[in-house]
């Protein structure tokens, strides 16, 4: 009888253990989900690019909220951000968050800049220690494709260049969703159904990628 009740003690601790890993946040075994860490770059202090009185700060903390939102209708897609208030993080207290979330990616929205106004498009970054065929350039090309799709907004591509993200394993990605220096862009980017379109497409790249690489 003690040896019985000894082994169905450790039934219950195994359980129970199991039960407290799957409720860990970021756990997609917990949430039928996997967790993409989306980070609206820049925020307090910092307020990225000004033009015109427009904050790119302001931009990206706009689109990230929609990419949020519009991510709680899937379940398959479970969205952390970084900040959701005009609050400035550190650069590695971001990569760090996405790790403690046990994210399956992470994804900064920038908004770009530059001496001639006549520039415009979306374009989308990796860090140039990540190879063409890594996760990172997977997740670059599926939110960089329907981000362009949804919006026909002019397609800058994918490149490469160094970024924080290289202080973290998690498969990274940061998209630039429009000149604030372009007048056209601009007007655009103030408008909540053109900030709809760049979230819709964000979320559509970050769905596929969840579905075929973080399954």
């Amino acid at each position: 009888m003690k040896k019985l009740l000894k082994i169905s003690l450790a039934v219950v601790i195994l359980v129970s253990t199991v039960i407290v890993q799957l409720t860990a946040p970021g756990n997609t075994l917990a949430t039928g989900s996997a967790t993409i860490t989306v980070d609206p770059g820049h925020g307090g202090v910092d307020p990225g690019a000004v033009v015109a009185g427009i904050t790119e700060k302001q931009i990206n903390l706009d689109i990230a909220l929609r990419v949020a939102e519009l991510a709680e209708r899937h379940p398959t897609l479970n969205v952390v951000l970084t900040r959701e208030t005009d609050e400035y993080v550190y650069l590695l207290d971001r990569l760090e968050l996405a790790e403690e979330y046990s994210s399956v990616g992470y994804l900064s929205i920038q908004a770009n800049s530059f001496s001639d106004p006549g520039v415009t498009g979306i374009e989308t970054f990796i860090d140039n220690t990540r190879t063409r065929n890594s996760l990172s350039w997977h997740l670059s090309n599926l939110v960089q494709d329907e981000t362009i799709s949804l919006t026909r907004a002019r397609d800058r591509g994918i490149k490469s260049q160094r970024l924080y993200t290289r202080h973290t394993h998690i498969p990274s990605a940061l998209i630039e969703v429009g000149f604030l220096t372009s007048p056209v862009e601009r007007s655009k980017l103030l408008r909540d159904a053109y900030q709809d379109r760049i979230a819709r497409g964000i979320v559509q790249g970050l769905l596929i990628y969840v579905t075929r690489h973080a399954g």
